[in-house]
């Protein structure tokens, strides 16, 4: 009985709940209609309503019309919103009559009913005003507003303020969005105010009227069971994982929406049951709701896990076959680049080289046989050809004749799907696509799709046409025989996936087999999207995971991979099988039969290979794994679709709402585009400032709101309003009247990381170079030399080495007579350049080739420079945007531009005995292909032991040449670290027996010598001459210093003994910052110490000093921001890893650094020794450090460094105190940045 009767108050509760909220929902479908066409109202409204209210609206008459008008104006615009870029929505609220409600006894409310006859009288005095301006001012009920109400809890939790503020500005310019914010005149403006008042007026006389109405706890009910936070995922949402259960049939998700924050739960289960997520992951949803339930199975709804990991459809379908050869190719794709790899690419070649051929004839719409021939000559006359063919070993000859059997099928497809002349061995093809192409919309159209984590570059996008409808499609094209194997298909069904989300009807993608002229539909349904996502999914599992850190035993387990596939021909083909051997010897979950392929593999790798060396080996690929964590984490890629592009801007990422003016010109089968900011009516600005994040040869990226990464290219020219990049292709063709970003392309170690793992993976193999490199690099084995050089080499070095000292003269022979290697120790100012320049030019005159490479470019043209001024030739590889102008001549681009034919071009590199290039240039197809006698390593103690391999495979010996008291290679990863990823194989190898020291410099007088003694060398420097010893700084002007105030005369003394300063700031954290620069972080930017650079840069240019001969160092690089736009643009101000081979006769280094005591501190480069170390000896004269001592005294270095200073030569800078003064300080350096911006404008 008592079961009955309190079921019987369940159901009598439910009715009363649903009559409520049925009354509820009946008061929101009477809101006033919202005058969209109005411009005085700005609306970016996503109109996804709640289907139960779409439907009571559609059911009452009084407002099925209207109903019908909002819905199609919210579809249009819906239709414009951004698919991919995701963004919060930015609506103008209004006061909401429900949240009123729920605020009746709030101090606002009671204040707005005690105006009520303020806003009678208000309303008199608009009676002429119509209905229509009024409705132009009505509410405009959304998703959002909804949303907005379930997250409210009670009355207490909310501020009526806030809400009204919120309700009121927030408002976005939206260049796809054609309405524009008009503004109002003064009495116009008064009219729209009380317009207002009158508006609350009446929607508050309908709140009373709806109150009565309602019982109070109709709105409790209705809060309670339906309104509480939800997420759609009817459609693709980006959510956090927060929460997980599994069970045996069914993985329960509980998730937040990224921006919302709303929670909910989805059932994953079948095929989606063990999906690898944990708490925290980021993960793209789509769902089915069943039973009140989120639910994901075979036949609903997809989970994408790591969506920011976008992997290529090729790379996807590629794993098809094999899982673990997908996740090898993307770690080690570049081994194939090393000179020890055997293999035939004559087949990929010519595919590459006839899919150019293809997309080139339909991108010229040609059509006659003799035209698609001619074009074919055209391509293997372009500069790119003639690289790849050399790089493929195929000689002009070969490759036309094997391409020549794809003219007839080339101008065979064109007649018969493009011209319409049909061909009938084409008719007879089996399911052969039966329709026509009309139109050619895209060639290797880039697409981006965040939803899905996937990328891809589609072939061909054409309009087709096919039973009298047209449609677009992606077209695949391949040029082996026609097989339609998943594979295959697999790549259509992505591209049809992605280009599915740009809002068009495509359903069905092309596949073509050119050399058969065979081309089918491929049409796909769920569960083959699903089975795609699912393997998408596995994949980023691989490449997202780090190898596991056993923090007590410091040891590294290698990371985990998919299982091997038991495959006996594509196992032993396989390029990746030594290093898939190798992760099997150190895989305890892995027991391969006798029988599998890899067995007989593994023991031939462990036999041919010490354990040691294997250990050494897979801990570089584990720590490499680990900096590359570190670079995933801070990569900003995924930037482009979590942050709108003004966000973006103001982080010095982009250049939001561009068009492009004028005319694209072509340059070079390139496109020249000149871009300009744009206003909300999608007008060009006059004036819109360009941001100074960008220069000239940056590699960019452009974008529209819709489209992410359509196009890359180099900047040529920034003005104050215009930026000009250079193109692959012309975007007006099909975007001519979109809204562009440019964005700064997001180049990290994970793209270099490529290269390393590739370099550590070629020890494995058993080729002598690699044998060699293993026993030196791992084995540490030590350096041999000749007993006696000839006489011949005697004799020709006599007058080369003339002009060197001792150290030098020994460094060069002992090089000359190493068997496998040698090191030289170059300490700060001791000549290592003049004397790598004169053992480049012995080797030359004993006919050896030399290959000269360095980690940065700078340090590689420094050489190449010396070389220049002694007439000596030589090669240098790379593109001319990141070489020094004067090196432009001696180019691989100006070098070859004569050449045409891959037979030219290995002539021209074989006559060039002296190469210079990078360690990540080496790839160069001409190290592939050419092995040198000696390879010079310079500033080897900065480069990691993976990245000095690459070049070290192209040579029988190497030098290398370093200082590792100077800057470290640079990781990131504070766990790699500790593990010794810093460790350069200069370091490695560095002993008496294979070291040959410098020591005399020329750089430093005697006082700052002393400094670098004390602080690092230990008194190994000694000075060159007298001459160096007592050096001080000079100007034509001097005197000028005299009358200037007395801490200025103090730190530019040119008493030898004042040589080193320290200009003691104090606590500068407290002071308060000026105005213009109260946004500043002072612990990494510090603007008071820059008012000091500012005045002792002016004073020394004054004094006679010219501004190349002045240096500024600062450790962080919003420091270095700062300092630049104060001081003159001829002063050079950089870090200290950009100043390393670089000298100054005058350094002032600024420290940034000034915080409280008991501030926490944090592992930073301050407390690097090496770096403080290439700070002081970059100056020849004067050094002076400016620093707040007390906190700078925290860090081991720079306490050390006060301590060997004497007490004099510290200068104490304090208010009223020596002639200085903070105030005046930082007025004198605004007015001198003011003038510079007005300059500038001007």
């Amino acid at each position: 009985m008592k079961k009955r009767q309190l079921s019987q108050k369940k159901i009598t509760a439910a009715t009363n709940i649903e009559k409520s909220q049925r009354k509820i929902s009946s008061f929101f479908t009477k809101l006033p209609k919202p005058d969209i066409s109005n411009n005085k109202t700005v609306l970016d409204v996503s109109c996804s309503s709640d289907n139960s209210v779409d439907k009571k609206r559609k059911e009452r008459p009084d407002t099925s019309q209207e109903y019908i008008n909002v819905k199609r104006q919210c579809t249009n615009d819906h239709m414009l919103k951004d698919p991919c870029i995701i963004k919060k929505e930015n609506i103008k609220f209004f006061e909401d009559l429900v949240l009123l409600s729920v605020l009746k006894d709030n101090d606002v409310y009671n204040s707005c009913k005690e105006n009520k006859v303020e806003h009678e009288q208000t309303d008199a005095l608009l009676q002429k005003v119509t209905k229509t301006e009024i409705n132009a001012l009505s509410p405009v009920k959304t998703e959002h507003d909804i949303t907005r109400l379930q997250n409210s809890d009670g009355a207490e939790d909310v501020n009526v303020s806030e809400v009204v503020q919120n309700n009121s500005h927030v408002l976005k310019e939206s260049q796809d969005m054609n309405i524009v914010a008009l503004k109002s005149s003064p009495a116009k403006e008064m009219i729209d105010q009380n317009r207002v008042k009158l508006l609350n007026l009446k929607k508050m006389q309908a709140f009373e009227d709806f109150v009565e109405t309602t019982d109070k706890d109709e709105f409790k009910d209705f809060f309670d069971e339906e309104w509480h936070a939800q997420i759609d995922l009817t459609t693709f949402q980006r959510c956090k994982v927060i929460d997980m259960k599994h069970e045996s049939r069914v993985t329960t998700l509980r998730v937040q929406h990224a921006e919302s924050e709303s929670v909910d739960t989805v059932a994953c289960s079948e095929f989606w049951k063990d999906v690898r997520v944990k708490t925290d992951d980021i993960v793209m949803i789509q769902a089915e709701k069943k039973s009140q339930q989120w639910i994901i199975d075979n036949n609903n709804g997809f989970l994408v896990t790591q969506p920011d990991i976008l992997i290529s459809g090729t790379t996807i379908t590629s794993g098809l076959f094999c899982n673990r050869r997908a996740v090898l190719n993307e770690k080690f794709r570049k081994i194939e680049s090393l000179p020890n790899q055997d293999g035939d690419y004559t087949m990929m070649t010519v595919g590459s080289l006839v899919h150019q051929w293809l997309q080139k004839a339909l991108r010229e719409n040609v059509h006659a046989l003799s035209d698609v021939i001619k074009l074919l000559d055209d391509i293997l006359r372009s500069k790119d050809t003639i690289d790849y063919l050399y790089a493929s070993e195929m000689t002009l000859a070969d490759c036309r004749k094997r391409m020549m059997e794809y003219a007839p099928r080339i101008f065979e497809f064109i007649q018969h799907y493009i011209k319409g002349n049909k061909q009938q061995h084409i008719n007879r093809l089996k399911d052969n696509f039966q329709g026509s192409i009309c139109n050619i919309q895209d060639i290797e159209e880039n697409i981006y799709v965040p939803k899905l984590g996937i990328k891809g570059r589609i072939d061909v996008t054409a309009e087709v046409k096919i039973h009298s409808k047209r449609k677009v499609m992606p077209l695949e094209l391949k040029t082996g025989r026609a097989s339609y194997s998943f594979e295959h298909k697999g790549q259509v069904i992505l591209y049809l996936m992605m280009m599915d989300f740009r809002n068009q009807e495509i359903d069905t993608g092309l596949l073509l087999y050119l050399k058969e002229n065979a081309m089918q539909e491929i049409k796909y349904n769920h569960h083959e999207k699903r089975d795609l996502i699912l393997l998408r999914n596995t994949l980023a599992h691989y490449f997202a995971i780090r190898p596991d850190f056993q923090d007590t035993s410091l040891d590294l387990k290698a990371m985990e991979l998919p299982e091997p596939i038991n495959h006996h021909s594509a196992c032993l083909k396989c390029p990746y099988q030594t290093v898939c051997c190798a992760y099997l010897t150190r895989d305890p979950n892995v027991d391969l039969k006798p029988s599998h392929p890899l067995t007989p593999l593994m023991k031939e790798l462990l036999d041919s290979i010490g354990s040691s060396h294997l250990d050494y080996i897979m801990k570089w690929i584990a720590l490499l794994q680990l900096e590359e964590n570190y670079e995933s984490n801070n990569n900003n890629s995924s930037n482009l679709w979590t942050m709108s592009p003004e966000k973006r801007e103001a982080r010095g990422l982009c250049i939001c709402n561009l068009k492009v003016l004028g005319k694209v010109v072509e340059q070079d089968k390139r496109y020249q585009h000149t871009f300009a900011r744009v206003n909300i009516t999608g007008k060009t600005i006059e004036n819109g400032t360009i941001p100074r994040a960008f220069k000239k040869n940056d590699y960019v990226i452009i974008s529209t709101d819709t489209r992410i990464n359509m196009v890359a290219g180099h900047i040529m020219h920034v003005s104050h309003d215009t930026v000009t990049v250079l193109l692959d292709k012309d975007i007006t063709r099909q975007h001519a009247h979109s809204i562009f970003h440019i964005d700064k392309y997001p180049f990290t170690g994970i793209y270099l990381s490529t290269f390393n793992y590739a370099n550590v993976a070629g020890l494995l193999h058993n080729d002598e170079i690699s044998i060699k490199l293993r026993h030196i690099v791992i084995d540490r084995r030590p350096a041999t030399f000749v007993e006696k050089l000839p006489r011949s080499v005697v004799s020709t070095s006599t007058k080369i080495l003339s002009d060197l000292n001792e150290d030098q003269q020994r460094a060069v022979l002992k090089a000359v007579a190493a068997n496998d290697y040698v090191l030289i120790k170059g300490m700060p100012g001791t000549g290592k350049t003049q004397t790598l320049v004169a053992l480049i030019e012995l080797l030359q005159e004993l006919g050896s080739s030399v290959l000269i490479t360095a980690y940065t470019h700078s340090a590689v043209d420094n050489v190449l420079l010396k070389l220049l001024e002694r007439n000596i030739d030589f090669l240098r590889l790379g593109s001319t945007r990141q070489i020094h102008p004067l090196l432009t001549c001696k180019s691989e681009e100006y070098a070859i531009a004569s050449c045409d034919s891959p037979e030219s071009l290995e002539t021209l590199y074989n006559s060039k005995r002296i190469i210079g290039v990078t360690c990540f240039g080496a790839y160069n197809a001409l190290l592939r292909r050419r092995s040198f006698d000696v390879c010079l390593v310079d500033e080897s103690a900065q480069i990691m032991q993976p990245a000095v391999l690459r070049p070290l495979y192209s040579a029988r010996k190497f030098v290398l040449v370093g200082d590792p008291d100077q800057l470290p290679p640079i990781v990131r990863n504070k766990t790699a670290v500790r593990l010794g990823a810093d460790e350069s194989l200069f370091v490695r190898l560095d002993t008496d027996n294979n070291t040959v020291k410098l020591s005399k410099q020329y750089r430093m007088n005697g006082r700052i010598m002393k400094l670098a003694n004390d602080m690092t060398y230990r008194g190994r420097l000694v000075p060159g001459n007298r001459q160096v010893e007592n050096a001080i700084l000079t100007g034509e002007n001097m005197e000028r210093i005299l009358s200037c105030e007395k801490w200025i005369r103090n730190a530019l003394s040119r008493n030898p003994d004042d040589s080193v300063v320290i200009l003691d700031t104090g606590r500068t954290y407290n002071l308060k910052p000026h105005h213009e620069n109260g946004t500043l972080d002072q612990a990494y930017a510090n603007v008071w110490e820059a008012g000091i650079v500012s005045r002792l840069v002016q004073v020394l240019m004054e004094a006679g000093v010219h501004a190349r001969n002045i240096g500024i160092i600062a450790p962080y690089n919003a420091h270095v921001n700062l300092l630049k736009k104060i001081v003159d643009k001829e002063v050079e101000v950089n870090t200290v890893d950009q100043y390393q081979g670089r000298d100054k006769d005058v350094i002032l280094y600024s420290c940034a650094k000034s915080v409280e005591h008991d501030t926490k501190k944090e592992f930073e480069i301050l407390d690097d020794q090496r770096r403080l170390t290439v700070a002081i000896t970059r100056a020849r004269y004067k050094l002076i450090i400016i620093a707040d001592k007390v906190t700078l005294t925290r860090y081991t270095p720079f306490k050390n460094l006060f301590d060997v200073i004497n007490e004099k030569n510290v200068i104490s800078l304090q208010d009223g105190e020596e002639d200085f003064n903070w105030k005046n300080l930082i007025r004198e350096t605004d007015s001198i940045n003011h003038e510079k911006e007005l300059k500038k404008d001007c």
